[in-house]
């Protein structure tokens, strides 16, 4: 049992590396490696593993949960449509449009959602797995499984739904201004 823990810490040290010795906080990993004597990769699962038991029992968990699943992706969409590639404007599209209707499934169950003991712990994983680039990320499989074949089948009633409340707030607005 204990080498099977040990061979998953491993994976999970081998995955980290990429994001631990490339990109912006590259500098800082090193510093931080170099002050406290040890290896990056296990202050990062450290760090982690705080993450996790806070987000099952700490406070504001909502926030951080949200926080996690909102800033990288804000600051990955905003580089994406700086860059002149439209792959990665794609990709976060996607992700978007997932995290949103997750939101409106969140807000229909909110009462049995929250009363889950680990429910922000397993939604902060949920939404990293979104954020995950790729055919195997939880946006791309999600999208492509679910919500786009979903607004395909239906997107002429939803499209008369929307002329039909243009047409009616266009009414109301015209009859305000006479």
């Amino acid at each position: 049992m204990a080498a099977q823990v040990q061979k998953h810490i491993r994976n999970i040290e081998e995955t980290l590396k990429g994001y631990l010795y490339e990109g912006p906080l590259t500098p800082y990993w090193g510093l931080i490696e170099q002050k406290t004597k040890v290896k990056r990769e296990r202050v990062a699962l450290g760090i982690l593993g705080f993450i996790a038991i806070y987000l099952v029992l700490g406070w504001a968990k909502d926030f951080v949960c949200n926080f996690i699943g909102f800033i990288y992706p804000a600051y990955a969409s905003v580089l994406a449509v700086e860059s002149s590639v439209t792959h990665d404007d794609t990709e976060w599209l996607i992700y978007w449009i997932v995290y949103a209707s997750f939101g409106i499934v969140e807000y229909v169950g909110y009462t049995f959602f929250h009363s889950l003991p680990f429910y922000w712990l397993g939604k902060c994983l949920f939404l990293i797995w979104l954020m995950a680039p790729g055919e195997k990320g939880g946006s791309h499989f999600l999208y492509h499984r679910f919500i786009r074949p979903f607004v395909l089948k239906h997107h002429p009633v939803i499209d008369k739904h929307i002329r039909d409340a243009k047409e009616q707030i266009n009414k109301f607005s015209n009859n305000g201004n006479k």
